[in-house]
């Protein structure tokens, strides 16, 4: 027998140890671990157990069926696994076991045979329930196929961009861009923009919005392949504000077809402006009896000017406050249920004396919980003034009767003569308060009354007339230059042409001026009336000699019809007028005739400026920066501030778009006041930021220089936002400079005094005159970007651009040349001794944010400012 070892109690403590250490594990395992040996469940944990439903102790023992669905569940397992644990390999899947209640459910399973050399020692079983697991996997599937579903029949283009690279994107977005199908995931966004400025500058203003949190909205221009225009509304949210690149989901809209109608809208409201601004009537819209606005006619019929009257009470054109209280009484009524106010009324002019005038008025029914009134005011002051003639005429024949009937009753002949007389008076008195004293015609009261005559007689034979609305064209031209006694004659002249060009049942009337109105009884059919203006056209085609001048009159005639356009006078002349200014707008020395649309435009132009009004007063302007280069020094020697309206509904509106409309209302007045200030409060909050110290330049409109109190207001705006003048430099154009010589001049100098630099903007394209531009204190003149677009093709343009640089530089002034989009045109203008540069080559307009894209873009080198 051998010895026992030494050390045989060690021995036999340690697999013991390990013995419990491996039963712990087995107990304690948060997965289900089994035994199996010959089909049967030899060994299990407790979680194994519980797991299929069972108590551990009746859980030992069980043959390894009762945890499939089916035998043939079971032995399909079993060809799976059989090779692979024979082969000593482990086999892993993932299959449905059974519980004891019968339900089914997902598993992990792991498996490794005990001795591969001869299976029937056993094989351990690693088991994972993974119920949720699929569940969730389930949801998520079906959450992805939804989602699908709804990007691939969404009608809007959506797609998902990530570092600028697109991810996904629907079959509409491929669409919208005229892309192929699939042709966009992994491709650069850069594939939508027409060059890499573009890509670069709507990168910066993306990224800022998203880094602000705000939604990134835009209108993107588009050209198609084959050449066509397209605008698309886009609009972008980031995933993770803090992580801008890491995600973003974009939506496009084509609205091509909205800002198309939005052009022939601003088309329309140019015209319905022209229409507004020359009618031969006053206009007034006053809202609570507070002037709104009003035409260039109503300031002139009570002795203002017009931008003196905005916002000013009705009550200055009352004589007194009890006339103003008792009109406000007798008109409220009438225009608040509906109707129509026409009445006439003593008014005050501005200096004092009373007058005259026709008032017609109507409720305009908006949004505003005011009461919004339009008023026609024509002066009426001469036919009361010849109405009062006649009956103190008629009063002092009264008298004269009386006092000559006792002598009358003896001399029966001298009796009839004074009879006869006195009719002849009448007769002559008459006349006068109903013509024309220059040319004869009916006046404006004798028209009204032969046209409700003729609109009498219309309606009960149920047949037309045509109402022409006749302006001479440029007939004050001939008074200014030739003097009032030949614009007299060429009045006579015209009234003689119409009249033979007329039969005599129609009525030929001067209303005053240039304007004269013919009715056409028993028009007939449109075809009559094109006949008898082409037959007026015509006979005043010819040139006329007058005071040893030969002149011609060319007429543009609007013309309105009963009862097709309108049912009464009044209407059927301001359709009429409304008509004539299209013709002017058309070229003038042409008719046209009145169309609903008209009418329609002049309710557009007021949408227009109520909403504008409403956008300054809600803080939707914004301003754009762009750089103005040096290109010696490559380097940014100033930025010009450009407004934009950044519009809830519409988004990004562009200048071209509502500046005109500021212009013409004087809304630019609190706009330029607003940029002014913004800017330089900018240029301030650049500067503690460490930014070069480099001038602004401002945009100043003629309007806003003109007002009495701009300089005033420029420099309590420098004093408010604390930059000094010479970092302020304000462009003015060539036609406001030229506007009263020597207010203008006075004022410039008033404004350099203080330091603020000025220059001359789109220099080339006004009447400026050299002998006055030496004499104004400017700095700088900027050449137009219209020479510069075709300067590399065009002789004339190259020749043009030559003589503004040499000029500038013979007055000792600054030049920059703006528009500069290409190398070519860059090369260019330094060949012909240009320095100074704007353009789309350098940067586009960029918003404050993009600071370091403002003062240091990148030049056409490739290097940075």
């Amino acid at each position: 027998m051998l010895p026992r070892p030494m050390n045989s109690a060690p021995m036999v403590a340690a697999p013991k140890k390990v013995s419990l250490e491996l039963n712990a594990i087995f107990e304690n395992a948060t997965v289900g671990i089994v035994f199996t040996r010959n089909r049967k469940l030899m060994q299990a944990n407790r979680l194994c157990a519980e797991m299929f439903g069972y108590d551990l102790e009746a859980f030992i023992g069980q043959p390894a069926l009762i945890l499939y669905e089916s035998p043939e569940a079971y032995s399909a397992l079993g060809r799976l696994a059989g090779p692979e644990l024979t082969a000593g390999k482990s086999f892993r899947d993932e299959i449905q076991l059974k519980r004891k209640d019968g339900s089914l459910f997902w598993c992990r399973v792991s498996a490794k045979a005990v001795n591969p050399d001869s299976p029937g020692q056993g094989t351990l079983w690693i088991l994972e329930d993974m119920s949720e697991d699929r569940l969730m996997l389930e949801c998520l599937e079906r959450t992805t196929l939804e989602l699908s579903a709804v990007l691939d029949t969404a009608s809007a283009g959506i797609a998902v961009v990530r570092d600028r690279i697109f991810v996904r994107c629907n079959r509409r977005f491929e669409e919208l861009f005229d892309l192929d199908a699939g042709s966009l995931i992994g491709k650069s966004v850069r594939v939508l923009y027409d060059s890499d400025a573009e890509f670069e500058a709507v990168g910066a203003e993306v990224y800022a919005d998203f880094t602000a949190g705000r939604v990134h909205r835009r209108d993107q221009r588009h050209r198609r392949r084959d050449g066509r225009i397209t605008w698309m509304r886009v609009s972008g949210s980031v995933f993770d504000v803090t992580r801008p690149y890491s995600g973003s989901v974009w939506l496009a809209e084509d609205f091509t077809a909205t800002r198309e109608a939005e052009e022939r809208a601003r088309q329309a409201y140019d015209e319905q402006q022209i229409i507004f601004d020359n009618a031969a009537v006053g206009i007034l819209f006053a809202r609570d009896r507070m002037v709104q606005r009003c035409n260039c006619r109503l300031a002139e019929i009570f002795g203002y000017e017009p931008d003196e009257l905005p916002g000013r009470s009705t009550r200055i054109f009352y004589l007194n406050e009890a006339d103003y209280q008792s009109h406000g009484a007798e008109i409220m009524p009438v225009v608040i249920g509906g109707g129509t106010y026409v009445g006439e009324l003593r008014v005050r002019h501005r200096d004092g004396h009373a007058f005259w005038v026709r008032a017609t008025g109507r409720r305009v029914v908006g949004e505003s919980d005011g009461v919004d009134l339009t008023w026609i005011i024509e002066d009426v002051t001469e036919r009361h003034q010849a109405e009062d003639a006649l009956l103190r005429a008629h009063e002092e024949l009264e008298q004269r009767v009386v006092e000559r009937t006792a002598e009358l009753a003896s001399a029966n002949t001298q009796l009839q003569e004074e009879v006869f007389e006195r009719m002849q008076a009448e007769q002559r008195i008459w006349h006068v308060a109903h013509h024309d004293s220059l040319t004869g015609l009916p006046n404006r009261a004798l028209l009204h009354d032969r046209l409700q005559q003729a609109l009498a007689k219309a309606q009960r034979g149920r047949h037309r007339v045509a109402v022409m609305f006749l302006d001479l064209d440029r007939f004050k031209s001939v008074n200014d230059s030739l003097g009032h006694a030949v614009g007299d004659e060429l009045l006579k002249y015209v009234a003689a042409r119409l009249a033979s060009a007329v039969r005599a049942v129609d009525i030929v009337s001067r209303l005053g001026g240039d304007e004269f109105v013919i009715v056409l009884e028993d028009a007939g059919s449109p075809d009559d009336v094109v006949q008898v203006a082409e037959k007026i056209i015509g006979a005043l085609s010819p040139e006329v000699a007058i005071g040893g001048h030969r002149l011609r009159a060319t007429p543009s005639i609007g013309i309105s019809i009963f009862p097709d356009d309108a049912q009464e006078a009044f209407a059927l002349m301001k359709n009429a007028d409304t008509a004539m200014y299209h013709a002017k707008a058309a070229g003038r020395n042409n008719f046209q005739f009145f169309a609903r649309e008209m009418n329609e435009q002049a309710t557009h132009f007021f949408t227009l400026e109520n909403k504008l009004r409403h956008a300054i007063e809600a803080g939707q302007l914004l301003l754009n920066f762009q750089p103005l280069i040096d290109w010696r020094q490559r380097a940014v020697c100033g930025l010009e501030a450009l407004v934009r309206w950044k519009d809830p509904e519409q988004g990004l509106i562009q200048p071209a778009e509502f500046i005109p409309i500021a212009e013409e209302t004087g809304l630019i007045v609190p706009v330029g006041e607003w940029v002014l200030g913004a800017a330089l409060r900018q240029n301030r909050l650049w500067q503690q930021q460490g930014r070069p110290l480099v001038p602004i330049s401002v945009n100043l409109s003629p309007r806003q220089f003109r007002e009495k109190d701009f300089v005033a207001n420029l420099r309590r705006i420098l004093a408010d936002t604390g930059q000094p003048a010479r970092l302020l430099e304000l462009e003015i154009t060539e036609g406001t400079l030229m506007h009263d010589i020597e207010e203008t001049h006075a004022r410039l100098d008033e404004i350099a005094a203080m330091g603020v630099r000025l220059a001359i903007d789109d220099f080339g394209t006004g009447y400026s005159s050299l002998s006055y531009l030496k004499r104004f204190p400017v700095h700088k003149l900027k050449i137009d970007q219209s020479f510069i677009r075709d300067l590399t093709t065009d002789r004339d343009d190259a020749a043009i651009v030559s003589a503004i640089v040499g000029l500038a530089a013979n007055l000792g002034l600054d030049i920059l040349a703006e528009g500069v989009e290409t190398r070519e045109q860059l090369d260019a203008l330094v060949a012909l001794g240009c320095e100074c540069f704007q353009g789309k080559l350098f940067a586009p307009p960029l918003p404050p944010l993009a600071g370091d894209e403002i003062f240091r873009p990148r030049l056409p080198n490739g290097a940075r400012a």
